[in-house]
Formats: structure tokens, C-alpha cells, sequence
């Protein structure tokens, strides 16, 4: 079996570099949330939304949280897989 260390530590990588980019939409959407929280009006719907917005909240950040957190066991992961393979192979820049 051959293995591209170069196209591991690559998709290693670009798992990082993705979870950086939803950690920072993740973020920008909290902001407006905060920003935002008291303009859904004062009527029946308004008021409505505004007792059902923590729920709807918790729902998707709780979903970011989860997506962030895998691309960063994947990423971790793969990083793992570069080492024991490069062990198994003798490679010395392993570890």
C-alpha cells in the first residue's frame, strides 16, 4: 500500500482552514443575533418569534458547534494517520 503523506496533511488542512471559516461565520451570526434580538416588533408575531429565538438559537449554535468540533477530530485524525504511517514506513521526520 501507498500512502500520499502530501494529500493527508493536505486534506488535514483544508479541514482546519474550513473550520476556521464556519468558527468565524459562526460568530458573525451570534453578533447579528445579538444585534438584532429586540427588532422583531411588537406585535402577536414579534412577540411570538421572540419567545420561540433561545430555543432557535441553542439549535444553531449547538449544530455549529458540532460541525467545528468534527473538522477538528478529522483534521486531528488524519494528522495521526500521516504519523503511523510514516512510523510504519521508517520515515524519521515522523512524530
Amino acid at each position: 500500500m501507498h500512502v500520499e503523506y502530501s494529500a493527508l496533511e493536505a486534506s488535514a488542512s483544508s479541514a482546519e482552514d474550513q473550520q476556521t471559516r464556519i468558527a468565524r461565520a459562526r460568530d458573525i451570526l451570534r453578533a447579528a443575533f445579538d444585534r438584532d434580538r429586540r427588532t422583531l416588533g411588537d406585535d402577536q408575531y414579534g412577540a411570538e418569534l421572540e419567545n420561540q429565538l433561545p430555543e432557535i438559537e441553542n439549535e444553531i449554535f449547538d449544530a455549529f458547534h458540532a460541525y467545528i468540533h468534527a473538522l477538528g477530530e478529522g483534521a486531528d485524525r488524519l494528522r495521526v494517520s500521516v504519523r503511523n504511517y510514516k512510523l510504519a514506513d521508517g520515515d524519521s521526520s515522523a512524530g
